[in-house]
């Protein structure tokens, strides 16, 4: 986290806006931890790291103070999970948690180890009628998590090529087992959403409203120190300001939260009242009259031509 959060202030030195991007994902856990377990405090380190990555809710300036011991500070929207807290959700996976324990039991009662991604393939045949139906990458988020909440936990072999990372039953695995321990995992509604429906929304026209509001939400970043727009307003935010149309402050604070309301509410019903007054307008933005429509005027880029002679490289 110490280093991470270097490397994250390095773009904003300068005051401007900046973007710092982590890649991460579950399956990059086992491989850390085979290469730092041997080092003073490398697991409790990397799993701090892993928990910063995992979290969906949790502020990410917030993690940084509660990691320091330093008074709270919020981001004000600026961290993508501030940005996204409302397309995310609590699934309650505490069935899938059991049969990960009941597998590592009878596997270990064979003598036999098993890695993470090895688990994850016995589980994607096994959790048939579990509820949910994970995919592979939740899966693996969630063997993450038991081993972070100390349900499971992680044992090293040495080979003559490599160290192996596996996983086994950990303090809390009999807690689950029991019914005693409630395991949920955040999942991103956003990212869910299969590849085709997401084809299928680009093909959809997007309302005039949905247009009215993209602009204000980048007039309001603008405004704001030049945030970024999603931190301002998500797309599935203004998908549904768009349908459900508030008309209070206590219908908008329902669906982008206290902090954006106090923030942008004025601004924000004033744009849906203006464009629920003016109905005639369509997605690109024309207005329709008694006998003719009045559309934008769609200007012609030019066309470029360079030319080159044949002797040239």
């Amino acid at each position: 986290m110490e280093t991470y959060y270097q490397e994250s202030g390095r773009a904003g030195r300068d005051g401007l806006p900046s973007e710092c991007v982590l890649f991460f994902r579950p399956a990059d856990a086992p491989r850390q931890s085979s290469m730092v377990f041997y080092e003073n405090s490398g697991l409790k380190n990397l799993y701090d790291i892993v928990r910063y990555c995992q979290s969906k809710r949790e502020c990410r300036r917030s993690a940084f103070f509660r990691h320091f011991a330093e008074p709270l500070q919020e981001c004000n929207g600026m961290c993508d999970n501030c940005a996204f807290s409302n397309e995310v959700e609590e699934l309650d996976v505490s069935s899938h948690a059991k049969l990960i324990v009941s597998m590592l039991k009878d596997i270990q009662e064979n003598d036999q180890r098993v890695t993470m991604l090895q688990l994850v393939e016995k589980l994607k045949v096994k959790q048939k009628n579990l509820g949910p139906d994970l995919k592979k990458d939740e899966l693996e988020q969630l063997v993450i998590k038991l081993v972070l909440d100390h349900v499971l936990k992680e044992e090293f072999q040495h080979t003559a090529y490599a160290t192996n990372a596996y996983v086994t039953a950990g303090p809390l695995a009999k807690q689950v087992l029991q019914g005693n321990k409630i395991i949920k995992v955040e999942m991103s509604t956003r990212q869910s959403r299969t590849s085709s429906s997401m084809k299928s929304s680009k093909r959809e026209r997007s309302t005039g409203l949905d247009d009215k509001l993209d602009e204000l939400r980048k007039e309001l970043a603008s405004i704001h120190g030049g945030i970024f727009p999603h931190s301002v307003l998500s797309t599935q935010q203004i998908s549904t300001l768009s349908g459900q149309k508030p008309k209070s402050i206590e219908e908008l604070e329902k669906i982008i939260g206290k902090l954006k309301t106090e923030k942008y509410g004025s601004r924000i019903l004033e744009e849906i009242a203006n464009y629920e007054s003016d109905p005639q307008k369509d997605a690109d933005g024309s207005k329709e009259t008694k006998g003719n429509t009045v559309k934008k005027l769609k200007t012609k880029k030019a066309l470029v031509v360079l030319e080159s002679s044949e002797d040239e490289t």
